[in-house]
């Protein structure tokens, strides 16, 4: 019997661009007896509503074979993969050149639900918990996500998150950055790099939220990621966890933007 649909699914025309870049069946194996297309779904649905893998509706797979999928795909580097060609597809659909030459960086700190793992205290934001380090294109497109507890200051992670960036997007070299990254890691850059980091200072008296050039681009990005109630929160045991499901919200935006532009 055909399921209702939810609002989380892909359409049919979606997971048609995305199926040729999830893994084949193993050879020689026992042939893969769920729907791909059901299981996309049903991980979407996890990450669009935040529920649990056990509450998942029971008009899905079972959730320890969606949670296995999930997993399987994040412990090969699927998600990661799949979001790199996706961004090329998707700035090429732009007009743009399919590598980025320029990108935003900035972190995000959110608060630990009990059960997840590695946290510190973000003295700054007064939050415990941990901090999402990422850089994006200047359409707003996931580049590269970085977790870490909260303690761990923004210039301290940026070099991490920098290195990173350089081995899968070879053409960047400016990248633009608020006065958390100000310092060392400019010379850094440059030196170890041949990039030049660009700070954007905050308006002299500013108070509250101000549109600052080009940092608003990667503010609007987490504000696109955290619009999935799976990431509003940190729930995860493992930082590698909520870097998938970052992933995994750019995919599906990325989708929508292919399908709009079709």
């Amino acid at each position: 019997m055909k399921r209702q649909r939810y609002a989380s699914d892909l359409t049919r025309q979606q997971f048609k661009r995305l199926e040729p870049l999830l893994p084949a069946c193993k050879t020689g194996g026992r042939p893969r007896t769920v729907d791909l297309y059901e299981i996309i779904c049903a991980i979407l649905y996890v990450l669009h509503n935040g529920c649990t893998w056990r509450n998942l509706p029971h008009d899905f797979p079972a959730w320890e074979t969606v949670y296995g999928y999930f997993r399987r795909f994040q412990r090969d580097g699927t998600w990661e993969a799949v979001n790199r060609f996706l961004i090329r597809r998707t700035r090429r659909k732009a007009g743009r050149d399919p590598e980025p030459s320029a990108g935003i960086i900035d972190a995000q700190t959110v608060r630990c639900a009990p059960q997840a793992g590695i946290r510190g205290l973000d003295a700054g934001k007064k939050t415990n918990g941990r901090k999402r380090h990422i850089a994006v294109d200047t359409l707003g497109l996931l580049l590269v996500v970085f977790v870490t507890a909260g303690s761990v200051q923004d210039r301290a992670a940026a070099p991490i998150l920098l290195g990173i960036l350089s081995k899968r997007f070879p053409r960047l070299k400016h990248l633009w950055a608020d006065g958390g990254y100000s310092g060392e890691l400019v010379t850094w850059a440059k030196a170890a790099l041949s990039w030049t980091v660009e700070i954007v200072k905050s308006l002299g008296g500013q108070r509250g939220f101000v549109v600052l050039p080009r940092r608003w681009v990667v503010e609007r990005s987490l504000a696109w990621m955290t619009r999935s109630r799976r990431l509003a929160r940190d729930y995860e045991g493992l930082p590698e966890t909520t870097e998938a499901w970052f992933y995994l919200a750019n995919i599906r935006l990325m989708l929508r933007r292919l399908e709009s532009a079709a």
